[in-house]
């Protein structure tokens, strides 16, 4: 009887006191183990902290830093263009 069944109230709990557990023979297919991996190929130590980065992200990081300066860099140029355009036409 399940402490669930006893809350429902439930009249036809079912009594498994006198059933026999059936043993659980044989393991599963494939049960065996994996090895570890071998040492962590970003740290010469081989240590892996936990929430440790991969160098992917980094480079990411890099390529997104590199991204904003070109834009940046471009909107230099646009208002650079557009102020000597304005000199441009004022010294006519």
């Amino acid at each position: 009887v399940s402490p669930i069944d006893t809350l429902l109230g439930d009249p036809e709990a079912i009594d498994e006191s006198d059933s026999v557990a059936s043993p659980v023979g044989g393991g599963v297919a494939g049960d065996e183990v994996a090895e570890a991996p071998e040492a962590a190929a970003g740290r010469p130590d081989g240590e892996v902290r936990p929430f440790e980065a991969p160098p992917i992200e980094l480079a990411d990081e890099h390529i997104d830093r590199l991204h904003r300066f070109g834009v940046l860099a471009a909107l230099a140029a646009v208002l650079l263009v557009l102020v000597a355009l304005r000199k441009r036409r004022r010294s006519r």
